[in-house]
């Protein structure tokens, strides 16, 4: 089937050679880019769409999320909440999740993104259980219903560790084992679930990856485990890392080892493998990254959120780590629209380093920022075949009307336009694998209210449960 999109007023490639066109036209062949070209395509299509007004770009492209944390945003208890109590706040929910909550949460998450224009999402999945397959079908079955590209992260929670840990005691008492995966029949249960539903050829539509929450220095063995199956079947690695000066030392007492020695001896130093946050790397551990091809995923609304160090993006990218934004979960971002994300994400490096940055050098600008979003996103990802409109790539692009009052007097510049000036986060086209699934600006496979509606009514039963369960937390 081809499907043309006519008189876009500007297209964003993201390619080296010409990244930026106007006036242009795509057609799209059965899920593949076709023709980019300035002159209208002249071909029996079945399909035609007229993006007059708009900047097409390669669809967005998140690196990190947590999609069942939908149902817990902007939680009373948590909104001056700092990580650790964040997460003390947070786990009772989360533990009292039901396959029909996570399948909820994940419609919500998949619609905001499509609607923001994401293609792909990586979903970091740590609260499966380490037992059965209802939770993750559950998952895989509402994201691959609204039409996302995913990337599931199938985690594990195999320990919480230190001060958390002990005060979830304290609350939970022995519910808290109900949350850990112990490691009877966690690696076999991936296994399977890695070798039922990950699919490795170009163009997938669900990939998996692999890794705890966390990196889990007391369970050594675990993270070389997780390596090795994922070098056996071609899967990615995926964890939570800053790593704070308490980390340093829990890798010290638990494995002989500093954190990254510990990560290359469990055979993580890879390509392959990305990490969330990253936000207290010294200088080496980045060279070290780069080196091995580790990339990096940033998630700029949860640094404000939960009052994280900013990572040192500029050292970063200058070294050649391969870095890319995440929304991040749910829970700690409250929003949803990754375009937010990204155009935070432009802007939030710059706070406060002025005098120790050479500013034409280190900060971004608004190319650098959606390449991270499409291209460096889908390398960081092993996708080679997204995040781009260049001909013979996939077909995962999105269009944005920039007629509005927030991009008027802006579009001298308007990638620059679309992500300084801009506030709208809706996409009047997404196309995924060469798939319309929203069209004007609404989703085709899925009723918005409708969707929300069942988020909001899960989400109030949950907390009820989990307040009948935990009177600590009423």
């Amino acid at each position: 089937m081809r499907i043309i999109l006519r008189n876009a007023r500007w297209v964003c490639t993201c390619d080296d050679a010409t990244p930026f066109l106007e006036n242009a036209h795509v057609s799209v062949l059965n899920g593949i880019i076709e023709r980019v070209q300035a002159t209208p395509i002249e071909l029996p299509a079945q399909h035609t769409v007229d993006l007059a007004g708009c900047l097409l770009i390669p669809g967005l492209i998140n690196v990190h999320h947590h999609f069942f944390q939908s149902l817990t945003r902007a939680i009373p208890r948590a909104h001056r909440s700092a990580s650790e109590d964040w997460l003390v706040n947070l786990y009772p929910l989360w533990a009292e999740m039901s396959p029909a909550d996570i399948s909820a949460a994940a419609r919500n998450a998949a619609a905001e993104l499509l609607l923001s224009g994401t293609t792909t999402s990586a979903d970091h999945a740590f609260n499966l259980r380490g037992q059965g397959t209802e939770r993750i079908t559950a998952l895989i079955g509402a994201a691959q219903a609204l039409g996302i590209r995913l990337h599931l992260v199938r985690g594990c929670l195999p320990a919480i560790g230190g001060k958390v840990e002990a005060r979830l005691n304290a609350i939970m008492k022995g519910r808290l084992a109900g949350l850990i995966d112990s490691d009877e029949g966690l690696l076999e249960q991936c296994l399977a679930d890695v070798r039922r539903w990950h699919d490795p050829n170009p163009g997938s539509m669900l990939r998996f990856a692999l890794g705890p929450s966390n990196v889990t220095y007391t369970r050594p063995d675990l993270m070389r485990e997780f390596a090795q199956v994922a070098t056996e079947s071609g899967c990615g690695l995926h964890a939570h890392l800053h790593p704070r000066q308490s980390e340093r030392a829990l890798s010290l007492r638990e494995t002989g080892m500093a954190p990254l020695d510990f990560l290359e001896h469990a055979g993580w130093l890879r390509p392959g493998t990305w990490f969330a946050h990253c936000t207290e790397l010294e200088d080496a551990e980045i060279a070290r990254f780069a080196a091995s091809g580790v990339g990096v995923a940033h998630c700029p609304r949860t640094v404000l959120r939960l009052g994280y160090r900013m990572p040192p993006l500029h050292r970063m990218r200058g070294a050649g780590v391969r870095v890319a934004f995440g929304a991040d979960g749910a829970a700690s971002n409250d929003g949803g629209a990754f375009l937010s994300d990204v155009r935070l994400g432009l802007l939030l490096h710059r706070a406060g380093g002025a005098d120790q940055m050479d500013t034409e050098r280190d900060w971004l600008t608004p190319l650098d920022a959606i390449k991270m979003a499409t291209r460096e996103a889908a390398l960081m990802l092993g996708r080679p075949e997204l995040g781009a409109i260049v001909p013979g790539m996939r077909a995962d692009m999105a269009a944005f009307d920039l007629g509005g009052l927030d991009c008027a007097g802006a579009l001298d510049d308007p990638l620059g336009g679309f992500l300084l000036a801009g506030s709208n986060t809706r996409a009047r086209m997404t196309m995924v694998e060469g798939r319309i699934v929203v069209r004007e600006g609404r989703l085709v496979s899925g009723d918005e209210k409708q969707i929300a509606a069942e988020t909001n009514a899960r989400s109030r039963d949950l907390l009820q449960r989990a307040r009948a369960a935990y009177p600590e937390l009423a």
